[in-house]
């Protein structure tokens, strides 16, 4: 890896820090320039504009995401499992940044700046393909509508943490154990 590209790493890495600390009101230019310990024209020398910047970080804070997911699963589940795994893990401190951080680039890509959309739509994919990655299924067809629907109902549970609606969860949850006794 040749030298700039290292420099750009380093950066990003700060970044996604940064981020995940203090989420996306906190992504100025200016305040990205000094948590990367340079000057925004310096950091641009990186990175074609803010937009790419913001990209790249959220792409690797994305990758850092699954990679805690991966640890904590090792194994294909069925998705009776897999849902309430993925929903216990959301309570887990390691884990709620990535969950804050997620709702407001949700919240900011439904503004008019067609960046967030688009990198929210990146992510999104990157993390249905992980969950359909994620599930054991009896017959391949399975996959890509029962990874939609476990997909759907964690993002569901992550909106309903964030307004205090644990017992809504827990309910969904107790759902998904009676659905899968009939």
């Amino acid at each position: 890896m040749e030298k700039t590209e290292i420099k750009k790493q380093t950066v990003i890495e700060k970044l996604a820090d940064h981020l995940l600390a203090h989420g996306m009101k906190e992504a100025s230019l200016r305040r990205l320039a000094a948590t990367a310990g340079m000057s925004d024209r310096m950091l641009l020398h990186y990175f074609v504009n803010k937009e790419e910047l913001i990209t790249a970080t959220l792409i690797l804070i994305t990758e850092r995401l699954i990679g805690l997911l991966e640890n904590a699963r090792p194994e294909q589940l069925p998705y009776h499992i897999l849902l309430p795994h993925l929903a216990g893990m959301m309570n887990h401190p390691q884990i709620r940044p990535y969950l804050r951080l997620w709702l407001e680039l949700v919240s900011l890509s439904t503004g008019e700046e067609e960046f967030y959309h688009a990198t929210a739509r990146q992510i999104r994919d990157i993390f249905y393909n992980w969950v359909a990655s994620a599930l054991k299924v009896d017959l391949e067809e399975e996959r890509r509508p029962l990874a939609a629907l476990a997909f759907a109902t964690i993002e569901g549970f992550v909106l309903l943490d964030a307004l205090d609606s644990g017992s809504l969860i827990a309910s969904a949850l107790e759902g998904v154990e009676i659905q899968k006794k009939l």
